[in-house]
Parts: structure tokens; C-alpha cells; sequence
């Protein structure tokens, strides 16, 4: 596997999934690197890739960048999941941070291998689901916390 495989390797996303299919996903993978501020997603774009954090950070923004959602810093967080999920366009900018690189995952290229390998579809989608759920978990957490008196 090559040095940036190994950087994402123990991504939550790919849990479950044996060093050959791993192994298949990042023979697609596209490395995009971006500097800070750079936009790696636009709000409202079209759903077109999924992505995994090797290097760097991003923000997860909304209201032109005014309000962040999230932070991820983590080698092997992973957004853009839900553009596999529905077909709705991209819900927040994410913008790059200093030294920032990911591993893009383009979605026509994602369903040429589903096709072909049922058993990856059906892995990612749960870990999705997983991440998903820890998600609007914490989601009600932060609501019940802002309600409370």
C-alpha cells in the first residue's frame, strides 16, 4: 500500500473492509492538496465526491463561513458522505486549512466499484450510517444543552 494509503488506513470509513478492497478504493483515490481558506466543497454544488483527511484540517462552514459546525483534524475523518446517501446538493462549504490534503473518492468511480463488489457498498454505507448516528447524536446533546434552563 503507498505511504498516503497508509495515512488512511485506519479511517472509520473503510472499517471492516479487507486490505484488497482498501486496496481497490485507493487505486481511485484522487490526492488534492489545498492551502488555507482554500474551498474544498461548495454549499450547493452538486454531490460529487467523498472524501477522506490524510493531512491538514478543514472547517465545516455555513452562512459564508460565519457559523463552523465542525472542525476535523483527524488523519482519516471523512466528509461529503452524504452525497452517497441522497442526492441532494452539498449542504456546507469546507474550507481547508494550512497544509491541508485529502483523498477524493469521485462518485461515478465509487459506483463502478459498487457494482462490482456489493460487500464495499454495503461496509461504507454502515460505517456511514455509524458515523451518521454519533453525529445527531451529539446534535441532540448540543439542543438539549441550548434549551435547557
Amino acid at each position: 500500500m503507498s505511504g498516503r494509503g497508509n495515512q488512511i488506513r485506519n479511517s472509520p470509513l473503510l472499517l471492516g473492509l479487507t486490505e484488497d478492497e482498501v486496496q481497490l478504493l485507493l487505486d481511485m483515490a484522487e490526492w488534492r492538496r489545498y492551502g488555507e481558506g482554500d474551498v474544498v466543497v461548495r454549499e450547493g454544488t452538486a454531490s460529487d465526491c467523498l472524501f477522506i483527511l490524510s493531512a491538514g484540517s478543514v472547517d465545516v462552514v455555513r452562512e459564508a463561513g460565519r457559523v463552523r459546525l465542525a472542525r476535523l483534524t483527524e488523519v482519516g475523518e471523512f466528509f461529503g458522505e452524504m452525497s452517497l446517501i441522497d442526492i441532494l446538493p452539498r449542504s456546507a462549504d469546507i474550507l481547508a486549512g494550512n497544509g491541508t490534503e485529502v483523498a477524493a473518492f469521485p462518485k461515478g468511480e465509487l459506483a463502478d466499484l459498487f457494482a462490482r463488489s456489493p460487500g464495499v457498498q454495503m461496509t461504507l454505507i454502515l460505517n456511514i450510517a455509524r458515523h451518521l448516528s454519533l453525529r445527531l447524536r451529539e446534535a441532540d446533546a448540543r439542543i438539549v444543552a441550548l434549551s435547557s434552563p
